[in-house]
């Protein structure tokens, strides 16, 4: 059964959504606060990725669109929307900006800044290696190669398939070892397996949360931590899927 499928957003699409958001508080408490660090212009950018897919989490088909902008001056910003069972009423979103520091041993320090709510701005650094930015890219590589896409795809397309309990059958796309359906599980805290990246170990603490706390699915403590982690660690394209299901929890 498949239980995630999706393509990549259209011009018009990208458009809409940039134009919608930045009028939304979160976004410009988001500017505000990376303001204070840096030099952020928001006029012009790339869009970097942007997609949009259902995935079945729990017998609830959500469907989402996320968008990364990278602005000048190593500046980006990730945006994801979704809703619940094809119902507008349950829109939630969220913001993730990056101001990026190259060092020079072809290395980064970013400095990450998430807006989740219209009061506060969460904000945390992360060093990041050569090593790791190339085995990235590496793995996006595959990643991409592996999704599910359909060119066909309109939003609520999963929803005559909620009777799955994963929402993601199988390990995701690009060799992932603890992140999706019938990945990990109770065997995470004891093993030795590393994940393929940040996002993959993130996803090991969180099988393992699980299995030391010994709750059941859905934990606020357990998917919001893993929301956190992925926040942190560098963007991958599997990113969004990990926000879509777990951040939105609590």
């Amino acid at each position: 059964m498949v239980v995630v499928v999706g393509n990549y957003l259209t011009s018009s699409e990208i458009e809409e959504l940039t134009s919608s958001f930045k009028e939304s508080q979160k976004y410009k408490n988001l500017i505000q606060e990376m303001g204070s660090y840096g030099i952020v212009d928001d006029r012009t950018f790339d869009v970097s990725q942007g997609l949009k897919f259902d995935l079945i989490q729990n017998e609830d088909v959500i469907s989402a669109k996320s968008l990364t902008l990278q602005l000048p001056n190593d500046v980006s910003i990730m945006y994801i929307v979704r809703h619940l069972n094809g119902d507008k009423e349950t829109t939630n979103d969220f913001f993730v900006g990056a101001i990026e520091e190259k060092d020079e041993h072809g290395g980064v320090k970013e400095t990450k800044f998430t807006a989740r709510n219209e009061v506060s701005v969460s904000i945390f650094e992360k060093q990041f290696n050569e090593e790791q930015l190339v085995e990235a890219a590496n793995l996006d590589k595959k990643s991409k190669e592996e999704f599910p896409f359909d060119e066909n795809y309109y939003p609520g397309q999963l929803l005559e398939q909620v009777d799955s309990q994963a929402w993601y059958s199988g390990c995701m796309a690009g060799g992932y070892h603890w992140c999706g359906e019938g990945c990990g599980g109770s065997i995470a805290c004891s093993s030795q397996l590393a994940g393929v990246n940040q996002l993959d170990n993130c996803c090991k603490s969180h099988d393992c949360c699980y299995t030391t706390r010994g709750v059941k699915h859905p934990n606020c403590y357990c998917d919001e931590q893993l929301c956190k982690c992925a926040n942190a660690a560098k963007w991958y394209f599997n990113t969004p899927l990990v926000q879509a299901a777990m951040c939105f929890s609590c």
